[in-house]
């Protein structure tokens, strides 16, 4: 395992020591895997330069106009060096050996247009990407689905912020079927007082966590687009430990191994924290899952508890499922037995 430069040890970042970047790393750093970035763009930096490639800038259009290495924000930076940053400078990334995709969607960290967000997944999905991370919001449009399922259909993982104003339901697109919503905790583990809750996945770190600006510049931020973009290192370092995995496996994966927050039972979902918080070391160490369809493609109306527990028995609630239904039908037959023989009695 190479050593973690000293400008960007793991000690002056609280995240890494909270994922237990040091172990994880002896296990995987990410390599032959690509991350999507669909954000404001990221700037070639020291951190960032290494794993960089051209990408695409859909900026205000459905056609890209060049690539995605320019940052006016700084936003679509600081996730890609959380995600992939060398240590050279200020930040090193959870999957240091990932390549980093960037494609521009806007000119800041606010006002997507769904259509600019659907021609980046569908071009992320021309690259064979491993993961694509979203760290926006966006309002609801049938574009996005489609290219959304179109990237889960290509075996691409997509992890979105569920968003940072503190709202009952999460935000779009991590509130569409398949994807992996992400809210933020602090050091010690709580969530975030802005972090949106409802539909919640995981949980990971995303309060003062450090990282760097568009210009080279050490910054810090708080929001779910920085827990985000842990979550989709996380997804980096599986894919490259285990690349025959599919998108199911993946989640379930990391659904089945995510550490409970205070008070919360292991298997059981919450609001506020999803499943738990991300453990990139455990979800490494784990066994592949032997149930390989994602468990957060749910029918509309389907509750959280009944996700869990069809993840939790690796597809037994379906088989649980099953058996309950025989017993309906068994039960029905019955009644009608019962219900002919007093009849033919009464009649007799």
């Amino acid at each position: 395992m190479s050593a973690v430069p000293a400008q960007a040890s793991v000690s002056s970042q609280w995240p890494l020591q909270y994922l237990k970047a040091a172990q994880v790393w002896s296990i995987s750093k990410g390599s032959g895997t690509t991350v999507a970035v669909l954000d404001t763009g990221v700037a070639s930096l020291p951190d960032t330069q290494g794993n960089l490639l051209q990408g695409a800038n859909f900026g205000g259009s459905t056609t890209s106009s060049g690539n995605g290495q320019t940052d006016l924000s700084g936003h679509g930076t600081a996730m890609a060096a959380i995600i992939g940053g060398s240590g050279s400078s200020f930040t090193q990334g959870l999957a240091p050996s990932t390549k980093i995709l960037p494609v521009i969607i806007n000119d800041t960290a606010l006002g997507n247009q769904p259509d600019q967000m659907a021609a980046a997944i569908e071009y992320a999905i021309s690259q064979h990407v491993s993961v694509i991370n979203l760290s926006q919001s966006i309002g609801q449009d049938s574009s996005v689905p489609k290219a959304i399922q179109d990237a889960l259909n290509s075996d691409i993982v997509v992890v979105a912020a569920s968003g940072d104003e503190g709202a009952s339901t999460v935000d779009y697109p991590a509130a569409y079927s398949g994807v992996v919503a992400v809210g933020a905790v602090d050091q010690n583990g709580a969530i975030w007082d802005k972090s949106n809750t409802g539909r919640v996945t995981l949980a990971a770190p995303g309060v003062d966590v450090p990282t760097e600006d568009n210009v080279g510049s050490a910054a810090s931020g708080s929001g779910t687009s920085s827990a985000t973009a842990y979550v989709s290192a996380t997804v980096a370092l599986i894919r490259a430990e285990h690349p025959t995995w599919t998108v199911g496996q993946v989640i379930r994966d990391l659904i089945a191994t995510a550490d409970p927050a205070s008070g919360q039972t292991a298997g059981q979902h919450s609001d506020q924290y999803g499943y738990g918080i991300v453990d990139p070391l455990k979800a490494l160490q784990a066994s592949a899952p032997s149930e390989t369809s994602n468990p957060l493609m749910t029918a509309a109306g389907s509750s959280a508890s009944a996700v869990a527990s069809a993840t939790a028995t690796g597809g037994g609630g379906s088989a649980s499922a099953s058996k309950a239904g025989s017993g309906l039908v068994i039960g029905i037959v019955i009644a009608v037995v019962v219900v002919l023989l007093i009849v033919g009695l009464i009649v007799v």
